[in-house]
């Protein structure tokens, strides 16, 4: 589903519920976005030394290098609970979203990773695409080099 009026209307009014969007109405503490804006900027860049791009523009910096700032985060769950137990919570609430019945079964409901792991199976059976562009770029490059272009057996 892609018509985030229809999304709503399914939430609210389908009987089902659902989750809501990042944000939402103000009696649904709107309010969610904006924070989780502020907490990845802050942990993205301020933390880190990067610019806020208002107030570059404000200061008349624009014109500068970017000053990107990254943020990174490594947990131990085992720090937190016992070994594995972690693990199997993630596997039951991941099994819990999958078994949930799609509003369109052409579409199930995927979790985070499922996108790439299927572009990953797709791509070990079928090969990773290359367009007509990019081996036009990569056939000048092995030109320029002096290589044989061996990508020539692999495109239809």
């Amino acid at each position: 589903m892609r018509d985030a009026a229809v999304a709503r209307r399914y939430i609210w009014e389908g009987g089902k519920g659902g989750l809501t969007p990042i944000g939402g109405t103000p009696e649904m503490s709107s309010h969610k976005g904006y924070g989780l804006a502020m907490i990845a900027q802050l942990l993205g860049s301020t933390l880190a030394g990067g610019c806020f791009p208002p107030l570059t523009e404000q200061r008349g910096t624009a014109d500068g290098p970017d000053n990107l700032g990254h943020f990174f985060l490594a947990l131990d769950p085992k720090a937190f609970r016992p070994d594995g137990a972690f693990e199997s919570d993630l596997d039951e609430m991941i099994d819990y979203l999958h078994a949930v019945p799609a509003i369109d079964p052409a579409e199930p409901v995927l979790v985070a990773g499922d996108p790439e792991l299927q572009a990953r199976e797709r791509r070990l059976k079928e090969g990773v695409p290359i367009t007509p562009v990019l081996a036009d770029k990569i056939r000048g490059i092995c030109q320029r080099c002096g290589v044989p272009f061996l990508l020539e057996q692999f495109q239809s």
